[in-house]
């Protein structure tokens, strides 16, 4: 079982409808994203397909602030400046920065 207050490591499963990494969100899933928005799937009321998220093992977005290198500290992403300051790349499937 993974440590729950090692932020950055894999979860095998997904916190919320229990898919194995590899595997799409079940419909209802609440960690589930919209391929076409980047915001949760579930909360999105756009007349399209959201297409079928994977759990990858890592919270949506981690891996963009990582790469962004917007952290708030070792292994905590910091989110809330992903969602403020970036921009959804629905052709990459990832969060850009603002240019």
């Amino acid at each position: 079982m993974p440590d729950p207050l090692d932020f950055s490591a894999p979860r095998p499963h997904c916190p919320d409808c229990e898919v194995a990494i590899g595997q799409p969100h079940v419909e209802g899933c609440d960690v589930a994203m919209c391929l076409r928005t980047g915001l949760q799937r579930l909360s999105c009321e756009h007349k399209h397909n959201c297409g079928k998220d994977i759990w990858s093992g890592r919270w949506p977005g981690e891996t963009d602030c990582e790469r962004l290198g917007w952290m708030i500290g070792p292994g905590l992403a910091d989110m809330n400046r992903l969602l403020t300051e970036a921009t959804w790349n629905p052709a990459t499937q990832q969060w850009d920065a603002a240019s």
